[in-house]
């Protein structure tokens, strides 16, 4: 699990779609036990605050007891995001897809992206 647990920051900085920053946590609060994303996106001279979101974790293939990459959804009304990542090698590759519904203006999008930890791991 801790290999997924940190701070990332997005390496195209100048990226217009996706997460430019990830903050990845673990809470043991009672029923709210879990990892959590919050994710801060595109747009603007700061990045927008997605907010904290519930993950599933997933574990690595062929050993159950690591865990490897998570899903976490964000639902902003008429758009949801849905970011998917996985650990390898000290980086983070994600895929975000948004999907826009009802009378939201633009079109959906598919978005990679590759993020590495911005703090010392101890």
């Amino acid at each position: 699990m801790s290999a997924l647990l940190g701070e990332w920051v997005n390496t195209d900085r100048h990226s217009a779609k996706g997460a430019r920053r990830l903050s990845v946590t673990w809470h043991e609060e009672g029923m709210h036990e879990g990892m959590f994303v919050r994710a801060f996106g595109a747009g603007g001279p700061q990045p927008g605050d997605w907010g904290e979101a519930p993950a599933i974790v997933y574990t690595a293939p062929d050993t159950p007891s690591v865990a490897w990459s998570f899903s976490v959804v964000y639902d902003f009304g008429s758009r949801r995001t849905v970011v998917c990542a996985y650990h390898k090698t000290g980086i983070l590759i994600t895929t975000t897809a948004t999907v826009l519904s009802g009378d939201g203006e633009g079109a959906d999008h598919w978005a990679r992206s590759f993020f590495h930890r911005t703090e010392a791991r101890a």
